[in-house]
């Protein structure tokens, strides 16, 4: 089983993943260490390239950790045996492997390049390469908002959240005229919609907030350590809201067609709060507590024209006069 997972650079304006050599030298890395003994011949057959790339890649490894030609076996081991400890990867922990840093690709610069070092740890140290071909495992998901500022903050957060110190930024809030300074407490990150996003306890505002790490302006670390709120759980806070955007309670009905039902059933459950209700028509009615409607309100208009608001009225109300404005807004 042979697997590829490609670097893309942004320049093309393709996705940035894990290179091809890295991933080709962790194969040929784990096939000596498993003692197959193999030859150039068959690692060239059996990793889709030519045997000069072979030898340049037995090179490299030879560089780290000794390989010697074994002849009666006509193939290559490693020359101090077991007296270091070789991973043994089968193919299932690559295929694993391979996709958790497809998936982390998609997060930012920061992350694809702590995975790769961190597999690199591993294994092997290795440089990159030149991309080739397309992954065979595609994650489709946004990929994230990115930028220097984003890749400085990212760290700055990561670091402060496992010390428990306060971060200084420098914000500017959607729909906000200016930009304001704060001092926040880290409790968490989270990946959304392509978009990071930190929560913390604002100490301007005095409570709880959420902030798009695309929106700060300047983040600089502070070392003025903090003791989280023993009241608040993450999880119990997202489970809250219908995505991250916090907002007062609200329950929540829709209804959807019969022709959307098989759609909407696939999934065990959309919220944590979801009460599930099969109707006579074949439809299948859901009805949900959340904190705030908007960000349901999105998800409710992807399943336009098979879905029916029941309640709120208030919401109710608001679709209806957004779907009268947008058949003005798209006259015959």
């Amino acid at each position: 089983m042979i697997l590829k997972i490609s670097r893309y650079t942004k320049k093309k304006g393709k996705r940035t993943g894990i290179s091809d050599k890295f991933f080709r030298l962790l194969k040929i890395y784990t096939i000596i260490a498993q003692k197959h003994y193999p030859s150039a011949g068959s690692l060239a057959e059996n990793l889709g390239v030519n045997e000069r790339t072979i030898y340049r890649d037995l090179f490299v490894i030879n560089l780290v950790d000794q390989v010697d030609y074994d002849q009666e076996r006509k193939g290559y081991a490693f020359t101090h045996g077991d007296s270091i400890k070789k991973p043994l990867l089968s193919d299932e922990e690559l295929m694993t492997l391979f996709t958790a840093g497809e998936a982390v690709s998609h997060l930012g610069e920061p992350f694809r390049e702590n995975f790769q070092r961190l597999v690199e740890k591993m294994v092997i140290s290795t440089a990159r390469a030149s991309p080739k071909g397309r992954p065979p495992i595609i994650i489709k998901v946004p990929d994230t908002a990115r930028g220097v500022i984003v890749d400085r903050s990212l760290k700055i957060i990561a670091a402060c959240l496992q010390d428990k110190r306060s971060i200084d930024i420098t914000y500017k809030a959607h729909g906000a005229k200016e930009v304001t300074r704060r001092i926040v407490d880290p409790y968490g990150l989270i990946f959304h919609e392509g978009i990071w996003i930190l929560i913390g306890f604002c100490r301007l505002r005095k409570e709880i907030r959420s902030f798009a790490l695309d929106r700060i302006q300047d983040c600089r670390e502070r070392y003025l350590y903090f003791e989280p709120r023993s009241d608040f759980n993450l999880e119990e806070y997202l489970a809250r809201s219908w995505g991250v955007i916090d907002g007062e309670e609200v329950t929540v009905a829709v209804r959807f067609k019969p022709e959307v039902a098989e759609y909407i059933t696939r999934k065990d459950r959309w919220h944590p709060s979801e009460v599930r209700k099969m109707l006579p028509d074949g439809g299948v009615e859901l009805t949900f507590t959340v904190a705030g409607i908007y960000e349901i309100k999105k998800w409710i208009y992807s399943w336009i024209p098979n879905v029916t608001v029941v309640k709120p009225k208030i919401l109710r109300d608001l679709v209806r006069k957004e779907l009268m404005q947008a058949v003005k807004d798209h006259p015959q």
